[in-house]
Parts: structure tokens; sequence; C-alpha cells
């Protein structure tokens, strides 16, 4: 089976440092864009991103949804999301890269997918802060990016403490001016886990039951708990990284609609066929030609 043309890029692929910085990546947008002309393409990472808007406009397509760019647009990605932007020549702001080791590095009882806009499945990738909090922000990226560029005694934990400032700044204003973790809806924590365990099993058409079972609860409990908070079953949240996968796959991969069947865990490309139709309303091959 041929491999996908998807490409994908690790932290190394833009830098050229030694191996204990492979976890970090800081650059001033217009600089990256200069720098790396091959990521106009749309490619994945096996990395988290924060990108912050400055200046310049355009439009930023995460997994087949496109959000327009601005002064003040904030960009979340996790690793695997496929996407591209198109934007003008004065685009500018700043850039991040960096892993779930180097977070837990500094905070090792810490996980990147607590913040709530780095769970795919559940949250838009995007923000607009407002002027007044662009200026914090900026403020915070200069200090972060002084430090990024000098060679000093713990270099790597200043920088971790910046991430950290500006992530919980980034998650007090995507939640909402003074929210707390405690307001998110209940069942948070749950479906957390069970976006974790789609993530690793979607491919093998594990039963929900068998999905609740690993989370300790009934599967009317698990059904119950995603209808409140999403407003869709469980059932229709493993339906819809399916899908994602399958997008993905059909439009930048080289892989007929027999191969991402097999890919995808259908080893009859006909239950495939079905699938997909039923919930786009497209064929596979329509879909695809819909996108080129």
């Amino acid at each position: 089976m041929p491999e996908p043309k998807i490409p994908l890029y690790q932290i190394q692929d833009f830098k050229e440092q030694t191996a204990t910085e492979n976890y970090f990546y800081f650059r001033q947008f217009s600089t990256h864009l200069q720098e790396h002309a091959f990521i106009q393409e749309p490619h994945k990472h096996t990395f988290y991103i924060v990108l912050f808007v400055t200046q310049g406009s355009g439009t930023h397509t995460i997994d087949f949804r496109t959000y327009e760019v601005r002064a003040g647009s904030v960009f979340f990605m996790v690793p695997g999301q496929v996407h591209q932007w198109r934007l003008s020549e004065d685009a500018d702001g700043f850039i991040m890269f960096f892993t779930q080791e180097f977070y837990a590095s500094a905070y090792p009882h810490l996980k990147l997918y607590d913040f709530p806009f780095f769970n795919a499945l559940r949250h838009t990738p995007h923000l607009v802060v407002t002027q007044q909090e662009a200026e914090v922000l900026a403020n915070v990226y200069t200090l972060l990016q002084e430090e990024h560029q000098q060679q000093q005694l713990k270099k790597e934990v200043l920088e971790s403490r910046y991430l950290d400032i500006l992530l919980l700044r980034l998650e007090r204003v995507y939640l909402g001016a003074g929210a707390e973790k405690a307001g998110q809806p209940s069942g948070y924590a749950l479906l957390q886990k069970l976006e974790q365990l789609i993530d690793q099993h979607y491919k093998s058409h594990m039963p929900m039951s068998q999905y609740a079972a690993q989370l300790a609860v009934t599967p009317k409990q698990l059904n119950e708990t995603c209808r409140q908070a999403l407003g869709k079953t469980s059932k229709q949240l493993l339906q819809e990284r399916l899908l994602l996968e399958a997008k993905r796959l059909l439009v930048h991969s080289g892989l007929t609609t027999s191969q991402i069947a097999a890919e995808l865990g259908y080893f009859d490309n006909t239950y495939f066929f079905r699938f997909f139709k039923k919930h786009t309303g497209l064929t596979p091959e329509q879909f695809k030609l819909s996108q080129t």
C-alpha cells in the first residue's frame, strides 16, 4: 500500500538545533513564513501549535474548516491535524511549536489536552482577542522571544514558564473573562478521556460498550454525558472521527478508496462507501472531486 502524501513534520524539520531543543520552537511569524515556504501546502505535525496573528489577513483551513485570519486571531492545533493557510504578504505575529514532553518537563502532572482549545473534537481551534488582550499577549510573547534567542542559565525553564502563562491567559479568554475550570460543563473530564480513547481506537471499530467499560461508566451514562454537554451521542463522536480521517486521506493522500477503507478498518469497502455517503451525502469520489 503506498504511503499517504500528507507531509508529516517534526519540530526538527524547522530548524537545525541540538536534540535537546527539538521539543520547542518559537519564531516571529513573518520570519517563519519566509524560511519555510513548503508550509503553504496542506500538511500535519507531530506537535502542538499556537499561532498569534498581529497583522495581515487571509484564511486558515484546519481539517476542512476555513477561518478568517486577521489581527488578533489565535489558532490552536494538536498533533495530526491537517492545515494550510493563504495569507497576505504583510502577515505577522508569533508562532510556537511544542510537545507534551516539553510541557511535562516543567509541569509533570499536567497535560496539554486539559486546555479546552486542545480538545479538537469538541472545541473550535480559533479565537479572536481584543486589542487590549492582544497587547498583553504581545508583551509576554516578546519576553519569550528574548529568552528564546539567548543562551542563558535555565533557558528552558523560563521558556516553559512563559509558555504556561500564555496558555493560561488564552484559556481565560477562551472560556470567557473570569471563567474557571469548575464552570465547565458537567462530565468535562469524562469527555476528555473519551476523546483520547477514540483517537487511539477509532480504526478498530471497538463498540461503545468497551469505551464505556474502559471509562468505568455504563454505555447509558456515557451517552447521556455526551448528549448533555455536546448535543450528540457518543457513537456520533466516534463516527465524526472516522469521517475526519477519511476526508483527510481522500483529499491529501494518493490512496485509492479501497485502500482508505482498509486503512480505516473497513475490509469490505462497500461498508465504507455506505458509511461515508450516509453521513456526508456524497460518495468518497464525489467528496474528493469537490475539494479540488
